[in-house]
């Protein structure tokens, strides 16, 4: 008989020590008494007698490297790290095994000794180069510290229900918590398990109360057996109790062809009673139990439609994985696994889906702070996101698993053994807000792949908000590396005199976070500049910024973010044209070039004014001798610009006008204005404009912009009033 709501310390291929509890004996091969012995008590998850026979043998000086193996098994399934820890540091010393190497990283681990820890992974990956887990402590030497850090993204808090027995297999039911405990109420509450020494485990529930869960009771025999009734989920639009049990229906054993009886998942209906009471239902299998493999802890989605559970059938990524079914009516469709993102070759336990579609799970197979962590994942169409520890305080070096949330997704409850609590595992309340993140790459350059020593990084939130804490120089080698808080998106924007600024976008829940590559491209001549609106002149997001070569041709072409800063690579001795708009703004383009000239940098800012009828856009620098209205060389240039709007806005019509400011007779003002302003028409018209797009008035100073008495005006004020327009008439 197994299960896996028990969690012990550790796990080896099919025994999960963290749940799935001893699916099968002790492997022997000698053929010795003690052997045979030792291995009718791990049949029987003797594991203290076990470990009693091993010791003795090395204590008299005669175990052998695979004697030193079982008995440094037997203490990790019993929860003795420190004598697991001494018994594998016996065979290291002895021995140059890679699985015992890994063992006894796993354990150095899992007593908070990193650093030793990270030389054995480093040992073992030299002689298994293609073992991912090992491969993912040697790239992050420092990721101990980085998951031991309190990331302050979540609060722990102890709940007044647990007991010196183990308590944990966690479901939310209504306004109940439901739980599974030892504590030995219920039906085969009085015996013990061999394992531990414990009760079987009997579900339980308490009573929700904010925070915290109250009232613990057992359940009642229709939902408990004889032997370990554990990890339960409930499905709210079927009133259906999904739990974990051995397979044992209706007093019938369900045997596997090796003679063990393993998990299964069942599930009974809540029904209306005769004096309106609740009852329970018949219990029935699940679709997919199957007597030679462990099917167990179900998490059925919010909506009903989708069951997740843990199991080691065939087909698997190694140890224990995640598996879901959809819902089609009747029955469960097709076991699906996980894939390679969620399970690994550890093992992968306690699924539990928020309403936000957030996978919550524990594994031993993903680097983590010791025995299990607690990981999270976004299930997106496409498959599982990006997997990510939540790191302390939810996870310790030791095992944290089982994780639920109550429907705001962030209020909920875990399990640990972590010191502190009753004995044994205890449940915990918790608060859980996104995770903090670990994004690392390097910077090079896009032609020659060389490192940039030296660039700027700024990171990005998916608002494109700048997160000031995060700017930082590059590392030697290009390298960079950056704490974040959670966001699902993330711009990286990196700078480097005498390269173009580059950004790169990383969408969290599906790129790779460890491997960024942000290429620079390096310039002599370029064009660069800010589009701003032209009224508040703030810098313009979301304008097209096109370069074309001397013919017209469209070479590249970007879209303005909230800095409004574009730039584009040019080439020596040629002739370009920049040409910039957005959607309700006036279009407006510039021919520059870099002929005759070494090396250039040209800048040319645009100011988009709104194209909207009625709309007055002031032309600067136009400016006439006194008492003149001839258009000087110096307005020339201004009123060329205005010609090169109108060419690039064609259905346009403007009202040219001028204005004078409120020196001298009106009758003057406004005759010299209305000259000024037909001279400015003619103009525009020389240049190729239809007469027909613009007119020409002068306002003489009826038309002020600084609203002053004319006596106190101030020479700025002047200089405001006096100023050439136009206004959209049409568009």
């Amino acid at each position: 008989m197994t299960q896996f709501t028990r969690p012990m310390k550790y796990t080896t291929t099919r025994t999960l020590g963290m749940a799935f509890l001893a699916l099968a004996p002790i492997a022997v091969t000698a053929q010795g008494l003690k052997d045979r012995v030792a291995n009718k008590y791990a049949e029987q998850f003797d594991y203290p007698r076990v470990a009693a026979m091993y010791q003795s043998q090395v204590d008299k000086g005669t175990a052998d490297a695979a004697d030193l193996r079982r008995l440094a098994l037997a203490y990790k399934r019993m929860g003795q790290m420190e004598n697991a820890e001494r018994t594998y540091k016996q065979l290291t010393d002895s021995s140059a095994a890679a699985p015992d190497m890994w063992e006894y990283a796993e354990v150095l681990r899992a007593n908070g000794k990193y650093t030793e820890a990270n030389a054995w992974y480093a040992k073992y990956a030299a002689q298994n180069p293609d073992d991912q887990r090992a491969q993912a402590y040697v790239r992050n030497p420092d990721l101990f510290d980085r998951l031991n850090r309190d990331s302050a993204s979540a609060t722990v808090r102890a709940v007044p229900i647990n007991s010196p027995q183990a308590d944990l297999g966690l479901a939310i039911m209504n306004e109940l918590l439901i739980f599974s405990s030892a504590r030995g109420e219920g039906v085969g509450g009085k015996a013990d398990y061999s394992w531990d020494g414990q009760p079987f485990l009997n579900m339980h529930s308490a009573l929700l109360k904010g925070e915290t869960a109250t009232e613990p009771m057992v359940m009642r025999k229709e939902v408990n057996s004889r032997f370990h009734d554990g990890t339960a989920s409930y499905d709210s639009v079927a009133h259906r109790l999904y739990f974990t049990r051995n397979n044992w229906h209706y007093g019938t054993k369900q045997l596997a062809e090796d003679g063990e009886l393993k998990l299964g998942i069942f599930f009974s209906d809540v029904e209306a009673g005769e004096f309106g009471n609740q009852e329970w239902g018949a219990l029935i299998p699940f679709d997919h139990n199957n007597p030679d493999h462990n099917v167990g802890q179900p998490c059925v989605t919010h909506d009903g439609r989708r069951i997740f559970f843990v199991s080691d059938m065939v087909g698997g990524q190694g140890g224990t994985d995640i598996w879901f079914c959809d819902n089609l009516g009747n029955n469960w469709g097709v076991p699906q696994n996980m894939g390679p993102k969620v399970n690994t070759a550890g093992n992968e336990m306690y699924p539990f889906v928020d309403r936000d579609s957030t996978l919550f799970f524990a594994s031993n197979g993903h680097p983590g702070l010791g025995g299990m962590d607690l990981f999270r994942t976004r299930l997106l169409p496409a498959g599982p996101g990006t997997v990510f520890n939540l790191k302390a305080p939810m996870n310790s070096r030791f095992n944290d698993h089982g994780l639920v949330l109550l429907r705001d997704d962030s209020t909920g409850f875990f399990v640990s053994d972590r010191p502190g609590g009753l004995g044994s595992d205890d449940i915990y309340g918790c608060t859980v807000r996104p995770p903090m993140m670990f994004l690392a790459g390097i910077v090079i350059d896009k032609v020659t792949r060389e490192p940039i020593e030296g660039a700027t990084i700024l990171l990005k939130d998916e608002h494109n908000a700048h997160v000031k804490r995060f700017q930082l120089e590059t590392e030697p080698g290009g390298k960079f590396k950056i704490d974040a808080e959670y966001r699902s998106k993330y711009v990286i924007v990196a700078n480097k005199n005498g390269y173009f600024q580059k950004e790169v976008s990383v969408m969290t829940d599906a790129d790779p976070l460890e491997n960024i590559v942000v290429e620079m491209t390096k310039y002599d001549y370029a064009a660069e500049g800010v589009v701003m609106h032209g009224e508040t002149e703030q810098p313009l997001a979301g304008a097209k910024v096109m370069l074309y070569d001397g013919n017209d041709q469209l070479l590249e072409e970007l879209t303005t973010n909230e800095t409004g800063k574009y730039a584009f690579a040019l080439k020596p001795e040629s002739d370009y044209r920049l040409r910039v708009e957005k959607e309700g703004f006036f279009k407006q383009s510039a021919r520059i070039s870099t002929k005759g000239k070494p090396s250039a940098i040209i800048h040319t800012d645009f100011r988009l004014f709104p194209l909207d009828v009625g709309q007055v856009v002031r032309l600067d620098n136009i400016y006439y001798d006194y008492n003149k209205w001839n258009i000087r060389p110096d307005a020339a240039i201004e009123l060329d610009k205005l010609v090169q709007t109108l060419n690039d806005n064609p259905t346009v019509k403007i009202e040219l006008s001028s204005h004078t400011d409120c020196r001298g007779k009106d009758a003057y003002n406004a005759s010299l204005s209305e000259k000024r302003a037909k001279s400015a028409v003619d103009y525009v018209i020389s240049k190729g404009i239809a007469k027909a797009r613009v007119t020409s008035k002068g306002y003489g100073e009826s038309v002020p912009f600084a609203k002053c008495v004319c006596e106190k005006c101030s020479d700025d004020e002047h200089q405001s009033n006096r100023r050439t327009e136009f206004k959209v008439l049409s568009k």
